[in-house]
């Protein structure tokens, strides 16, 4: 009788042990699930901490601001944590943000490269110049600058000239006569135009094919009804019209337009000689300019709104011209001989401006070759193109700017 007391002690006995080893076991499993649990759950809400941070520093510190090289990283609490922003680099329109949510330990991280779209930076100027041949610039007579004006070299401003409601950026300024600037600072680099003529090269291969004749007309109507035509060559004369939409191609020859004659709306010319705007023509808006050699706009000639004059020569404009638009001539000059006025942008290789000549907008170029006689340039961004023009960075979006994400990386 007590072996069987003894041995139903010792079954007791064991029985007690494995089920306090089940409980320990049991309670372990449950905490650590627990744990994992919480770790998922601060993981969670440390990558929306992150995430927070980075529309916290794009709400405060980027949307409004128009240079991001002077900008610091931060920290900053917020229920159940805080989040870090930290700035891996940055320049005047793109940065790359570096935002980490910690909560209990627990750190998630958002690594997001932004760039504020828009047109390059050398348009934030009245007149952006870099100047690669490193001449020294004179502004003189009674020529006025209204805006920021950037010059990488030496500017020496003579008789009345005056830069207004702007800076001058550049190596070093002297003042002569009366001449005045509103302040100085000397420069800070601004990033090269990268400029691609891929798209006006692909027009220009239009003039690879065949034409058989020339067109010259002195009276009467064309409508080009959304067709593309090709000629030799172009003359518009009289008191012809030519009506869009449509494409006229000059395959070997110039484009002439003189006279009264007139062009309509949403027409595009693409030249492989000369083009010529003379006398008392008209043309309508969105004229699409692709010229292979130089272009001259005379003799109170009116280009309106969004229009688009690209050269692989020089543009010239003289006599009254008013053009509102961009006009690009990435290899040649752009002159103003007499009294042009301008709305929108200029960028070519060389710009020369004298004799009343007005800019309303901006202009980015290597370098000036005089700028004189009464001459204005106004620093007017409502005066931009409603879209970026082909050949620069985002070309077809808006100018006006927004923040781009360009990469978006994450890391726990």
């Amino acid at each position: 009788m007590k072996n069987h007391e003894g041995f139903a002690l010792v079954v007791a006995i064991f029985f007690v042990v494995v089920f306090a080893i089940l409980g320990i076991v049991v309670v372990s499993l449950i905490s650590g699930e627990n744990i994992l649990a919480l770790r998922d759950y601060n993981s969670v809400r440390a990558f929306h901490l992150a995430e927070a941070g980075l529309r916290y520093t794009v709400a405060a510190s980027l949307a409004a601001d128009s240079d991001w090289s002077d900008n610091t990283g931060f920290s900053k609490t917020l229920s159940p944590g805080y989040f870090t922003v930290t700035y891996l680099s940055k320049a005047k329109k793109r940065c790359t943000l570096q935002c980490t949510g910690v909560v209990g330990g627990i750190s998630r991280t958002l690594t997001v490269l932004l760039k504020k779209s828009g047109l390059p930076d050398a348009f934030d100027y009245a007149v952006c110049t870099f100047n690669y041949a490193s001449e020294t610039l004179y502004i003189q007579n009674t020529s006025a600058i209204y805006g920021d004006f950037y010059y990488d070299g030496t500017v020496i401003m003579q008789n009345s000239s005056q830069l207004l409601n702007g800076t001058m950026f550049s190596d070093s300024l002297t003042l002569q006569h009366s001449a005045s600037c509103a302040s100085w600072e000397p420069i800070t680099p601004v990033e090269p135009i990268v400029f691609t003529s891929t798209y006006y090269d692909n027009l220009l291969a239009e003039t690879t094919k065949s034409a058989t004749s020339a067109l010259d007309i002195n009276s009467g109507t064309m409508n080009l009804s959304g067709g593309t035509y090709y000629y030799t060559s172009i003359t518009i004369r009289g008191d012809a019209q030519v009506n869009g939409p449509g494409t006229l191609v000059a395959t070997t020859g110039d484009f002439i337009l003189q006279n009264s004659a007139i062009i309509g709306d949403n027409v595009n010319l693409i030249v492989k000689g000369q083009s010529y705007f003379q006398n008392s023509a008209s043309v309508g808006a969105n004229l699409n300019l692709t010229s292979q050699g130089s272009v001259h706009v005379e003799n109170s000639q009116t280009v309106p709104a969004e229009s688009v004059f690209f050269s692989y020569g020089d543009i010239t404009f003289d006599n009254t011209a008013y053009f509102w638009g961009s006009v690009m001539a990435p290899s040649g000059e752009i002159s103003s001989v007499n009294s042009t006025t301008f709305n929108g942008l200029l960028y070519g290789d060389t710009l020369n401006l004298q004799n009343s000549t007005h800019l309303n907008g901006s202009a980015a170029v290597g370098s000036i070759g005089y700028f004189k006689n009464s001459t204005v340039v106004t620093y007017d961004p409502s005066k931009f193109p409603s879209s970026i023009p082909q050949g620069f960075e985002g070309a077809g979006e808006s100018t006006t700017e927004g923040l781009s994400f360009m990469d978006w990386t994450e890391s726990f």
